[in-house]
C-alpha cells in the first residue's frame, strides 16, 4: 500500500517496521489465537480511521461484489470486516507458523480435492498451484509442508521492506521457497526449470502487476487478469490447479484444490485453452468471493487500477 507522499511512506515504514516484528514476537506467547485476533481488529479499525482513502477503495470494490451502492450500510460493514479478516490472516500466519504443524492441521475443517492434487503432482510434470489474494493462502505452505512438499512461491515483494523480510522468514520456516518478481523483465527460465523437474510452483492469479493481462468478465465488468501462469503452463505442459484457502464463521480453515487445467495443442489451440482456463479460474474466484466477500483482500480500486490507467 504505497502512499503519494514519500514522507508518509517513511512514517508508515517505521510503523510497520516496528509493529510487525512486535506482533510476530507476541504471537509466540498467545495461548489462544483469538487474543491476537482481538488486537488485530483494534489495529485494523484504527488504520481505517486514519487512512480513509483505503476504505473508499474497499467500499467501491465491495459494492460491486455485493451489487449494492458503496454507501449501503451492509457494504460498509463487509468492507470493514474485510480489513479485520486481513489482519487476522496475519495473526494466524504468525501464530501457526511458529508452532508444530499439527496445530494448524487441526484447524482445517475440510480439505477438498487433495487426492486429485496428489495424483496430478505424481505425474512428474510439475504443478502450477494458482491461488488469489483471498482467505489465507499462506496457510497453504503449512498444509503442503505436512505432506513433505516444498512450494516455490512467486510473489511481488511488499512495499514495506520490514514486512517483507518477516514474511519471507516465516515462509522459509514453513518450507516455502520465495521467488520475488517486480513485474518488469522477469525471466521465466527458473520456473520452467523447476516445473520440468516436477516441482510445485505457487502463483497468484488475480493481480495484473505486469499490466499486460487478458480482460475477463468479473462481477459484471471486464478487468485484466495476469496471463503469466497460463503462458508458463503452455510452455512447460505443467497442469494448473486452482487452490483457495478461507476461514468460516467459527474461525476454522478450509482448503479447496480444483480440477487440473491443462494447456495443450498447437499455438492457436493453446491460446483458446489459455482463455478457457482463465475464464474457469475467474469464475471459481468470483464464486468464492460471493460466498465470502470479506475475505478478498484488495486495497485499491480493482476495476479502475490507477497503475493501469496511468500506463
Amino acid at each position: 500500500m504505497q502512499t503519494p507522499s514519500k514522507l508518509l511512506d517513511l512514517a508508515y515504514g517505521a510503523v510497520f517496521g516496528t509493529l510487525f516484528p512486535l506482533f510476530h514476537f507476541a504471537a509466540r506467547s498467545f495461548a489462544r489465537r483469538e487474543r491476537g485476533h482481538d488486537i488485530a481488529d483494534q489495529i485494523a479499525n484504527a488504520f481505517m480511521d486514519v487512512q480513509p482513502r483505503y476504505l473508499e477503495a474497499i467500499l467501491g470494490n465491495t459494492g460491486r461484489v455485493m451489487g449494492l451502492k458503496p454507501s449501503h450500510p451492509e457494504v460498509e460493514r463487509t468492507a470493514r470486516e474485510m480489513v479485520r479478516q486481513h489482519a487476522r490472516a496475519w495473526v494466524d500466519f504468525f501464530f501457526y507458523g511458529q508452532r508444530p504443524v499439527g496445530e494448524a492441521l487441526a484447524q482445517f475443517a475440510s480439505i477438498e480435492g487433495i487426492d486429485q492434487f496428489d495424483a496430478t503432482l505424481a505425474e512428474g510434470k510439475g504443478v502450477i498451484l494458482l491461488t488469489a489474494h483471498a482467505g489465507n493462502f499462506e496457510l497453504g505452505g503449512i498444509l503442503l509442508r505436512s505432506r513433505n512438499l516444498k512450494v516455490h512461491a512467486v510473489y511481488k515483494p511488499d512495499h514495506f521492506a520490514a514486512v517483507e523480510r518477516l514474511r519471507e522468514g516465516m515462509r522459509a520456516q514453513g518450507g516455502v521457497v520465495g521467488i520475488p518478481v517486480d513485474g518488469v523483465g522477469f525471466s521465466t527460465l527458473p520456473l520452467v526449470r523447476l516445473l520440468r523437474e516436477g516441482a510445485l510452483v505457487g502463483m497468484q492469479g488475480d493481480r495484473d502487476f505486469s499490466l499486460n493481462g487478458l480482460p475477463m468478465p468479473f462481477f459484471g465488468r471486464e478487468v485484466p487478469f495476469p496471463r503469466g501462469p497460463w503462458e508458463l503452463a503452455a510452455m512447460t505442459g505443467a497442469p494448473i490447479i486452482t487452490s483457495f484457502f478461507y476461514t468460516d464463521e467459527n474461525r476454522r480453515f478450509h482448503a479447496h484444490f480444483g480440477e487440473p487445467i491443462r494447456i495443450e495443442g498447437g499455438r492457436g489451440d493453446r491460446m483458446a485453452a489459455i482463455q478457457a482456463g482463465m475464464r474457469a479460474y475467474v469464475a471459481d474466484l468470483e464464486a468464492l468471493i460471493r460466498r465470502h466477500p470479506s475475505q478478498w483482500y484488495c486495497f485499491y480500486p480493482f476495476w479502475d487500477d490507477p497503475a493501469r490507467n496511468a500506463s
